[in-house]
């Protein structure tokens, strides 16, 4: 397709913020996500000239980025469950701290999400953090993984029960 540097980082301009994110959604380790947000754009840039246009860019992007996190878990399985560390605090944080209690607070409620993202098996994490924080359809998630539109379901239907479930220990 013979595409430019300069269409590269429109590419990765545009989606750097949300690939991040999908990948310290997906791993909870800040050091991690950046690890593979490098390994995801990698890939991207060497397979740019082969990009054929089925798919939007950023779907392309997406599936890239959710291979990058499949393979990590392949090679690191007894770390899947690890916990949010202290350093991804400035991450989490967005917009002003008026209230210092409230901040607290918030800090913990997206800990907890975290902490109960990253007890999901990868197979159903994937489709959660896909659907739920990065808001996209299910014909996009299942584009993105391979996966039919009704596993996708199944699969986020799973999940929503063990959250519940775990949710309800926690209360």
């Amino acid at each position: 397709m013979g595409q430019t540097f300069e269409s590269f980082n429109d590419l990765f301009n545009g989606n750097k913020d949300r690939i991040f994110n999908l990948l310290f959604r997906l791993t909870g380790d800040y050091h991690t996500a950046e690890d593979l947000f490098q390994e995801t754009f990698l890939r991207a840039y060497r397979g740019f000239d082969r990009f054929d246009g089925r798919s939007a860019m950023s779907t392309w992007l997406h599936a890239i980025a959710v291979n990058v996190f499949r393979d990590h878990t392949r090679r690191s399985r007894k770390d899947r469950y690890e916990k949010i560390g202290a350093d991804s605090e400035g991450f989490l944080s967005g917009g002003q701290r008026d209230d210092p209690e409230e901040a607290l607070l918030k800090k913990e409620e997206h800990e907890d999400l975290q902490r109960l993202l990253v007890s999901l098996k990868p197979a159903l994490r994937v489709p959660v953090v896909l659907f739920y924080i990065d808001g996209l359809s299910i014909r996009d998630i299942s584009s993105i993984t391979g996966k039919s539109e009704p596993s996708i379901k199944v699969a986020l239907h799973r999940a929503r029960n063990l959250l519940r479930s775990e949710l309800g220990r926690e209360g």
